[in-house]
């Protein structure tokens, strides 16, 4: 076969025999040799991962470079949701819109409706997910062998965009957000401006942000209660509502047992109704646990009969990893909350490195061109309201209970800047659009004064 930039670089696909072999695996499992100990080597052409997005398109990219393949078999445990999203496409299609069935997001422009219809009526997915190796084994002989194929076929290399970075010192972002779905924009926002690029151990690039802080609140009421948090499935997330409940929350939830049937969670549920002087309890998982891919330690506390979460992570691939992770954690708090009879306070995920690896950097900028959009709506902050004024050449601001019933601070000051900077440096709990708010009126008073007109507060 000729060479190009595919066949050489293809990158995941672990090419065996591209002559005679008509079968291709894919799927998330650990250790290869078990899962080929069943297969006539000289039928298997390759085998690829299926953890990600970035791994469905080159495996797309694969079954059209080698036509020989006429079976494709899912193996191993997707709680990831990308065999369910390969399933669906060859069910379904793709969707006049260009996604993907089910709302599980898009593929590249190459692999388009047509030349992907090809694919489905020439190869036939076997779904063999959730079998053990002697399952896969006992199978793999009864396979049949389908004769014909199509012509090889290269399609257009990726492009990994150049990225625009903006100046940083690098480390320690905050991020405020109403649910899991805005603050994956924000993150993917935040890695692509300001990522550092570094070099993995396997020679891959990634653009990565230190010590991101990302707090996902839930709105308060007039009467001081909490809004129930509804979970949010965004389109633009690569997998939906049911793929997460059948697949990827019951394995999370079951990495939670430690060896002997200890639930962590029962332990935690335990401390924090039976000690009411703490009102606090933690979940550490070393490294050697899988449990997701890199949590540290899961903190719940109580307060005001609310109960507030506190997680800490390694590292996350901020594409494929942020949001099932995030999601699931903020489900088990909803779910640790309610068993306690408490509302559900807010979240906070601290992430030591969160990163995005260059393949998908593409697929993130188009997300972001698509649906990161700026400014939010207005959100009342729990704090309270600002009055600002000009008294005689004098900017001055006061923070007010919602009602005006009571006035919490008031200072004034000669320049209106100080005073935006005194807000920012002694009232950090203030939600980022009440300090865009400051600053707006800020600016509107030094205007003010320095053109002498009156101020009006907008």
């Amino acid at each position: 076969m000729e060479h190009s930039w595919q066949t050489d670089y293809l990158p995941g696909l672990e090419v065996l025999n591209l002559e005679s072999g008509d079968v291709a695996i894919c799927g998330a499992f650990g250790k290869q040799a078990a899962i080929l100990s069943g297969f006539d080597p000289g039928r298997v052409g390759f085998v690829a991962p299926l953890n990600s997005r970035s791994d469905l398109e080159w495996l797309l990219r694969g079954l059209f470079l080698y036509p020989n393949i006429r079976q494709l078999i899912i193996v191993g445990f997707d709680e990831g949701a990308t065999g369910e999203a390969l399933l669906a496409l060859w069910q379904q299609g793709l969707e006049e819109s260009g996604q993907l069935p089910g709302g599980r997001g898009r593929l590249p422009a190459e692999l388009d409706a047509d030349s992907l219809d090809t694919l489905r009526n020439d190869v036939q997915i076997i779904d063999w997910r959730g079998k053990d190796s002697s399952e896969i084994a006992g199978a793999a002989g009864d396979l049949p062998v389908l004769g014909g194929g199509r012509e090889p076929r290269s399609l257009p290399s990726p492009q990994i965009p150049r990225r625009k970075v903006f100046h940083s010192r690098h480390t320690t972002f905050p991020i405020f957000s109403s649910d899991v779905g805005d603050s994956w924009l924000q993150l993917l926002n935040l890695a692509l401006k300001i990522g550092t690029e570094k070099q993995t151990a396997d020679g891959r690039r990634i653009a990565e942000a230190l010590n991101a802080v990302v707090t996902i609140e839930t709105p308060e009421l007039e009467d001081g209660g909490l809004q129930k948090k509804e979970e949010v499935f965004p389109g633009y997330f690569d997998f939906n509502r049911d793929d997460f409940d059948r697949l990827t929350m019951p394995g999370y939830e079951a990495r939670l047992r430690e060896d002997g049937g200890i639930d962590q969670l029962d332990v935690v549920f335990d401390r924090l109704k039976k000690s009411p002087d703490t009102r606090s309890a933690t979940m550490v998982f070393p490294e050697s646990r899988d449990i997701g891919s890199s949590l540290l330690s899961a903190t719940f506390n109580q307060v005001d009969q609310k109960l507030f979460g506190s997680f800490v992570l390694r590292s996350t691939d901020l594409y494929t990893d942020w949001p099932l992770e995030a999601t699931a954690l903020v489900r088990l708090q909803s779910q640790l909350a309610e068993r306690l009879g408490l509302e559900v306070g807010s979240a906070t995920f601290i992430v030591h490195s969160a990163h995005i690896y260059e393949c998908d950097w593409e697929r993130s900028l188009q997300v972001l061109d698509e649906y990161f959009v700026r400014p939010l709506p207005l959100h009342v902050d729990p704090s309270g309201i600002f009055l600002f004024g000009n008294d005689n050449g004098k900017a001055t601001a006061m923070l007010l209970k919602h009602d005006a019933s009571e006035i919490f601070w008031e200072q004034g000051f000669s320049d209106p800047e100080d005073l935006s900077w005194y807000i920012v440096d002694t009232m950090p709990w203030l939600l980022p659009q009440h300090f865009r708010y400051v600053g707006q009126e800020c600016a509107a008073l030094m205007r003010s004064i320095q053109e002498k007109e009156c101020y009006l507060q907008g």
